[in-house]
């Protein structure tokens, strides 16, 4: 067991925690824990599994150690319920969980909870204890009926601090909730393999002469990575890419429902040749897909953040994005081109000045910037001064 002194520590709660069968699940979440444990905060994590029972997993309360972090996971195979009833049985969850963390742990001395969905189950938990907490936004507001609406504005309304991870998600949860955000802090996106492969192309670049200066003949490559899923744009890349040169090639990262439809879409674009569909993926093979592609693109209908935008920006790529919300905060004229979404003139004119102007930006100054912004030292730390603001704030109310 991970040594925690009790009552001395923060307890971070998610929907999810990775592991080898669904690496993917809570993971940016718990890239934050592992941050906050690397600055120096004692850390227990607890999520909160409300997927479908297609997921496999042990039911129940369970403990784990993941990279010297103690976990605990209430899992349940949450069906075809109203959100009603779905949050009375994460209510129950949050509490058998707490009662076993408590006997190992006592009582944190904050908690975090990674978005409303989660803070709605333990705020009465906190407010009887007297237990200061801090939601961070990731998601945009959810509808899912009047009384959740309610129980949602009454989670935010007791939080001592609220963080959003991006400008538009704050005016959002203002527009939504009546909540005010305390700080804007983004994601923590775990940087290193994506910095090496900017350094590793930069090398090969040397070595061989500067290569990128010579693309007049060459293969272009684009590369994007998403969920298949409705609302990622990849319908409009396709049409958008169908436009450019036969020189230029598109790789599509990821896996999702509608997989089998983008690939019939590419073949009635006369595009099979020119697009492959890699299917899913982890980090280190995206990021050496990435050492060797021109441009990252992803047309998003919707994003709070994009990590993927930061995870290409890390590697040196310069991208493509929309103004869908989160990327506006963090990609300019010297990292990429905005364009409006669902613009497919807009998206094919980026695309054809990317192919002419790619190797005009600087791969070492774009990942240097974005360590700078988004690693996960300069992350934890943000967080770890909006903690201490909410204990402090908490301390004085009571006194």
């Amino acid at each position: 067991m991970n040594r925690i002194d009790k009552g001395n520590y923060i307890l971070e709660v998610s929907w999810g925690c990775p592991s080898d069968r669904y690496p993917l699940h809570g993971l940016f979440q718990f890239d934050q824990a592992k941050a906050l444990t690397d600055v120096g905060e004692k850390i227990v994590f607890l999520a909160l599994d409300m997927r479908s029972i297609r997921r496999w997993r042990k039911w129940g309360v369970s403990f784990r150690t993941r990279y010297g972090i103690p976990v605990c996971e209430y899992s349940f195979p949450y069906g075809p319920f109203s959100p009603e009833k779905k949050y009375r049985i994460q209510d129950r969850g949050f509490d058998r969980s707490m009662a076993k963390i408590e006997r190992r742990y006592g009582k944190p001395g904050c908690v975090h909870f990674h978005g409303v969905m989660e803070a709605i189950s333990g705020m009465a938990y906190c407010v009887e204890r007297g237990i200061p907490y801090v939601i961070t936004e990731h998601i945009t507001p959810v509808e899912e009926g009047e009384k959740v609406h309610s129980r949602m504005v009454d989670a935010y309304a007791h939080a001592s601090r609220i963080i959003a991870v991006s400008n538009r998600l704050a005016e959002d949860v203002r527009i939504v909730y009546g909540a005010h955000a305390d700080a804007v802090i983004p994601n923590i996106v775990d940087l290193e393999i994506f910095c090496r492969a900017a350094n590793d192309h930069s090398e090969m670049a040397s070595f061989t002469g500067d290569a990128d200066k010579q693309r007049e003949h060459d293969e272009f490559v684009f590369i994007t990575a998403a969920r298949l899923v409705g609302g990622k744009g990849l319908s409009v890349l396709l049409n958008a890419f169908s436009t450019l040169p036969d020189t230029t090639r598109l790789i599509v990262m990821g896996d999702g429902p509608l997989k089998a439809e983008l690939e019939h879409e590419a073949g009635l674009l006369g595009i099979t040749d020119r697009v492959s569909f890699t299917g899913a993926y982890l980090r280190p093979e995206f990021a050496g897909r990435l050492q060797d592609a021109d441009c990252f693109v992803l047309p998003s209908e919707s994003e709070t953040f994009g990590i993927v935008y930061v995870e290409a920006m890390a590697a040196g790529v310069p991208v493509i994005a929309t103004k869908c919300g989160g990327p506006e905060d963090f990609v300019d004229e010297f990292s990429g081109i905005l364009v409006p979404v669902g613009d497919v003139g807009g998206l094919i004119l980026a695309m054809k000045k990317m192919i002419d102007s790619a190797y005009k930006y600087d791969r070492l100054q774009i990942s240097e910037k974005c360590r700078c912004r988004f690693s996960p030292d300069v992350i934890a730390t943000q967080i770890k001064q909006v903690v201490a603001d909410a204990l402090n704030v908490y301390d004085a109310s009571s006194k």
